[in-house]
């Protein structure tokens, strides 16, 4: 088994959990992991030490900044900040020769940041992929196929957590997973008139309301979040032959169709989908086949799109001054 060295770029609450991943491949030699932070070094600490079984001919190297890291390794993870995170990708190519990247969502904080990055991925010849997991849940996988590729889809969250931005990504990704579609239009936008706060930096926020989209194929996204409590999001998922309603966060999902008299019956929500567990999954996937079940870059800029060419016109009307970009992580 050829030996891989892995890069973990931001060792936060996400960038720990992928370390706990990488540290539980056997695949994985070394692991290099960059962080200025020294609470976020001891946070990563800690939680390698929980990986039960590691592998004693495994080594982890704590850095403070890429200088210090190492050329030439296998795969690039990078969980930092939105903002900056196109910037350390270039800077992760450029400087130690990395190619294959697991990048965290938001992958940029505007339109025009994501299309240069997909542009410096094709010249530099990269492949990355972005963490919006939910298409790779068994449940969606097995679902999508129960569909005909020709049907419109009627597709819907309801929510709370005021989340149009970092949950919208998600949902907005799922749901071009499942229509096919490159491309989601504007069809109507609804937004509070709040700001609300990220725990992740004093000048990161998000927004609640409701975004409204289409596709050529004449599909229908609907994604509407509450400002006012942190329930769990309901996807309603409906074409003319099959529905379902899933939420992830419950694992619990029903479903019906028309060979049945659209009579509702239970289906499984399985996998863990923690993670640490999901990031190991795509991590042994793209280091021995070099792809994996998420999107790739080019993939994700279709929920990128919509959602940020949304939500930057909400953002410059609510704070009051014109923005060139979302403050969103």
């Amino acid at each position: 088994m050829k030996r891989a060295r892995v890069l973990i770029v931001g060792c936060g609450q996400l960038g720990s959990r992928h370390l706990q991943a990488v540290a539980s491949l056997p695949q994985v030699s070394e692991v290099e992991v960059v962080d200025p932070q020294p609470e976020a070094l001891a946070l990563g600490r800690e939680r390698v030490s929980e990986v039960p079984g590691r592998f004693s001919s495994q080594t982890v190297r704590w850095l403070s900044s890429l200088e210090e890291a190492s050329r030439g390794g296998d795969l690039c993870i990078v969980a930092t900040q939105a903002k900056g995170r196109c910037d350390r990708v270039r800077e992760v190519a450029e400087r130690l020769g990395y190619r294959f990247f697991l990048l965290e969502k938001l992958v940029a904080q505007s339109v025009q940041e994501a299309e240069d990055l997909i542009r410096f991925a094709r010249d530099w010849k990269l492949s990355a992929w972005v963490n919006l997991k939910s298409r790779a849940y068994p449940f969606h996988q097995r679902a999508k196929q129960l569909l005909d590729p020709s049907d419109p889809i009627l597709f819907s969250v309801v929510g709370g957590n005021h989340g149009l931005a970092n949950n919208g990504i998600h949902a907005a990704d799922l749901f071009a997973f499942y229509d096919g579609t490159d491309r989601i239009e504007s069809a109507g936008s609804w937004v509070e008139p709040a700001l609300h706060p990220s725990k992740r930096g004093k000048e990161l926020f998000d927004l609640s309301g409701m975004l409204h989209g289409v596709t050529p194929k004449g599909s229908r996204l609907i994604l509407s979040y509450a400002g006012d409590h942190h329930q769990s999001e309901q996807i309603s998922i409906s074409t003319r032959r099959y529905r379902c309603i899933v939420d992830h966060l419950q694992r619990w999902a029903v479903e019906s169709g028309e060979e049945t008299g659209w009579a509702w019956r239970p289906v499984p929500f399985e996998g863990d989908l923690t993670v640490s567990n999901v990031t190991k999954g795509f991590a042994a996937s793209l280091l021995e086949k070099g792809h994996c079940p998420l999107p790739t870059l080019e993939e994700s800029f279709v929920s990128h799109r919509f959602i940020l060419g949304e939500l930057q016109l909400h953002f410059s009307r609510l704070m009051e001054r014109e923005l060139d970009s979302c403050p969103v992580t």
